[in-house]
């Protein structure tokens, strides 16, 4: 009973975990957006320039072993006047290095709401 025991344990050890890492830089399919995590920020720069679009203050909303979902904060100047905004990001895990983005919120740049979604994956350094 204990060798079952023991190789019952040593098999359920031995499976790989997904658990979801972020820390890095993140290239899109179209190779237009860099997606940058660092702790709990995410800035989005254009790839070719490396001018920051958008910097997130990224707070955990929800986390499995496939994705990752935050509430997402960005403060901006709007007209002269600061502006807060508060979005939806989740990150899914699709395949190794790579991760689907998705995007829920009201856009900065628009008068509506717009869900984004976006292919990256992890670019080596």
């Amino acid at each position: 009973m204990k060798k079952y025991l023991f190789l019952f344990l040593m098999l359920c050890c031995s499976f790989e975990s997904h658990a979801i890492e972020l820390d890095g830089k993140y290239l899109s399919q179209s190779g237009e957006l860099l997606f940058i995590f660092k702790s709990d920020s995410l800035y989005i720069d254009i790839a070719q320039s490396q001018r920051i679009v958008s910097a997130f203050k990224l707070v955990k909303n929800k986390e499995t072993e496939q994705s990752i979902s935050y509430n997402a904060f960005e403060s901006y100047m709007d007209k002269g006047h600061p502006t807060y905004r508060e979005v939806l990001i989740k990150v899914s895990f699709v395949k190794e290095k790579e991760y689907l983005l998705e995007y829920f919120g009201k856009d900065k740049d628009r008068d509506y709401n717009s869900n984004e979604r976006y292919n990256i994956r992890l670019v080596e350094e």
